[in-house]
C-alpha cells in the first residue's frame, strides 16, 4: 500500500469507505488503515466561509479610501 493511499484514506471519508469495501482492490488491508481525521462539520465550514464572509468581508461593497488604504466605508466609491 502506497503512502498516498494512506494519506488519502486518513482524510477523504468517500474514498476511505471504498477503500473499506474491496481493500484487495487497492492492495490494502483495513487493518492496516490509520485511524481518520475527524469529517469536517459542514455547518460549521458554512459559517466561517458563507455566514462570515457575507456579513463581515462583503459588508462593505464599496469603499472611500486615500492612497493604499481604506479609511472610509460610506457605500459610495471616490
Amino acid at each position: 500500500m502506497t503512502a498516498s493511499i494512506l494519506q488519502q484514506s486518513v482524510v477523504d471519508a468517500d474514498f476511505r469507505a471504498a477503500l473499506l469495501e474491496n481493500p484487495a482492490a487497492f492492495g490494502a488491508s483495513a487493518a492496516a488503515l490509520p485511524t481518520p481525521v475527524e469529517a469536517q462539520d459542514q455547518a460549521s465550514l458554512d459559517f466561517w466561509t458563507k455566514d462570515i464572509a457575507a456579513t463581515e468581508a462583503f459588508a462593505c461593497r464599496q469603499s472611500c479610501s486615500f492612497g493604499p488604504f481604506t479609511f472610509v466605508c460610506d457605500g459610495n466609491t471616490k
